[in-house]
């Protein structure tokens, strides 16, 4: 049985290297981007997203993966601190929901800075990936994936939450939340063509 794990872990990481070099060989970053960001639920918004990074990116899989995750954060953090502005706001003007929405603020502000906590662990589990081989790359691309999908859940949830707000600023938070949730989810992506390549 310890064989056979040893053998797939191999495997993984032989096909690892083996994808990023190919990648290397054949494309340059802007053509490599667009081809990556294929593979993700929402290609446009990851292209726009992330070809400012091209010159930094090249054509490393894991480099990309990494902007990615940082181009998440960079939106997620200061969302936490508009959000935690609207509860204070609210609460000293309370709407006509009043408490509701404020606790729903609460939960949502929270659940955003978890995100971008998760997102920010899941690229440092990602730093050095490249000169690794065996078993930890797969451990690595595997804790990656865990919390890159709870940060999703955490995105969603707030979404969800923000149902009880009503208003033109309500509504805008909402739609930042929901691009939030999409970076994150072509973050994945991209972290998931790691290893199924």
């Amino acid at each position: 049985m310890a064989s056979i794990a040893l053998f797939f872990s191999l495997l993984t990481s032989f096909l690892f290297t083996s994808t990023m070099a190919i990648a290397s060989s054949n494309q340059n970053p802007t053509s490599f981007i667009r081809s990556s960001c294929s593979r993700t639920l929402y290609p446009g918004l990851c292209c726009a997203s992330l070809w400012p990074f091209a010159g930094q990116v090249g054509t490393d899989s894991v480099l990309l993966s990494r902007f990615a995750m940082n181009v998440t954060v960079s939106r997620l953090k200061p969302l936490s601190a508009k959000i935690s502005s609207l509860r204070r706001r609210a609460s000293l003007a309370p709407l006509s929901s009043g408490g509701v929405v404020t606790s729903a603020m609460k939960d949502c502000g929270g659940l955003i800075s978890d995100a971008a906590d998760l997102v920010k662990k899941s690229e440092k589990e990602l730093t050095g990936l490249e000169g690794m081989v065996g078993p930890e790359v797969t451990w690595r691309i595997a804790n990656a994936q865990t919390w890159l999908s709870a940060a999703i859940t955490d995105e969603g949830t707030c979404t969800d939450e923000f149902g009880n707000g009503d208003g033109e600023e309500f509504e805008r938070v909402r739609k930042k939340v929901k691009r939030a949730e999409q970076l994150t989810s072509n973050a994945l992506a991209l972290v998931n063509c790691l290893v199924n390549s």
